[in-house]
């Protein structure tokens, strides 16, 4: 066994908060939480008092200010805040929930002031271990990407066309071919991001709100493109959220993307839309400032949403429903205690 000092690292979905008692949301999850040395996750939705809806939406959301209290209760040290309700209120809301993030000491990254402080990494550093988070949307309305001079969120464009089917005229209403495609400027934002965060940190994880909501187990291409564009530029980790389910897990070049982590408590999980009460949390240990070893704990949200870690009997469907939608890209898993393992090195 070695005698390295191991350091552990907690992943988790989408987290929105709407209740009498904030912090009651993890009463299940909350040890695990404060357990780990990192915690990160996606703040689904502005945590504020000030602002109006976005009035082009179709559905705006927001927290109570006192919301925001839970995650530091449950001792999450960052969460990204790109994602496609962040700005459900506008820019006063997004700012106002920054600065409750700043005062509670939860680091966050993903949307600012302007461009540069939206592509800022959130870096939290552990017994001289220091890990940058960087976090992305490709779920927005346009007017809410960041710019040199006004506030808003760091954003992975994609492009969307619609290709005819071989056999279209044969078979008249046969569904189109869905194509989609990362814009170009924003792989190479991406990588000027991860290599400037790579300088300040042994360890860069990448978070993405990303792919279609409302049941879509599919993965859409330019999450693959972008997911392994992430590690060929130098992340070491890749996590996404936004459908609402759990999408598979792919091992590439010997790092791990987790397509979506699903939700991990949603005050708005509706299964009229298609979601689904499973999610992970992804544990990463840590050794000599490098992740050694990756892992999953299923969970899922009870009757009152309150995520509940699962051990492998209870998780069971859990643990199937991932080997089952991983299985395109071949990934292998392990049980190893109370979580499954990401076999990296086939």
């Amino acid at each position: 066994m070695s005698s390295k000092k191991q350091l552990t690292m907690l992943l988790v979905g989408d987290v929105f908060v709407q209740r009498d008692d904030p912090p009651s949301v993890f009463k299940h999850a909350g040890e695990l939480l404060r357990s780990a040395d990192f915690t990160f996750g996606n703040l689904e939705g502005s945590t504020a008092d000030a602002g109006a809806p976005w009035s082009i939406k179709e559905t705006n959301w927001k927290a109570d200010a006192r919301q925001v209290e839970a995650l530091a209760v449950a001792g999450f040290d960052a969460v990204t805040v790109a994602n496609n309700h962040m700005l459900d209120f506008g820019y006063p809301a997004l700012l106002e929930t920054l600065g409750h993030l700043d005062r509670l000491g939860i680091r966050h990254t993903g949307g600012g002031r302007n461009l540069a402080e939206a592509h800022e990494p959130a870096i939290i550093e552990k017994d001289g271990c220091r890990v940058a988070l960087l976090g992305y949307t490709s779920v927005f309305i346009p007017e809410w990407a960041a710019g040199a001079d006004h506030p808003g969120l760091a954003v992975m464009r994609a492009r969307t066309s619609y290709e005819a089917p071989p056999r279209v005229f044969e078979v008249p209403g046969t569904p189109p071919i869905v194509r989609t495609r990362l814009c170009e400027r924003d792989r190479e934002q991406l990588a000027a991001d991860v290599s400037a965060a790579r300088a300040r940190a042994d360890i860069v994880v990448c978070a993405f709100h990303w792919g279609v909501s409302r049941g879509f187990v599919k993965i859409a291409d330019y999450q693959t493109e972008l997911g392994q564009h992430a590690i060929d530029v130098g992340a070491d980790i890749v996590f996404g959220h936004h459908p609402h389910v759990i999408q598979g897990v792919e091992v590439y070049r010997g790092k791990p993307i987790f397509y979506s982590l699903g939700n991990f408590t949603f005050a708005q999980h509706n299964l009229k839309k298609g979601h689904e009460a499973e999610s992970l949390i992804v544990r990463c240990r840590i050794e000599d400032k490098r992740i050694v070893a990756v892992e999953y704990i299923p969970a899922e949200i009870d009757s009152e949403i309150n995520p509940q870690p699962l051990d492998l009997v209870a998780g069971a469907h859990v643990v199937e429903m991932v080997a089952r939608r991983s299985a395109a890209f071949g990934t292998h898993f392990q049980p190893n205690g109370d979580a499954v393992k990401v076999i990296v090195d086939d």
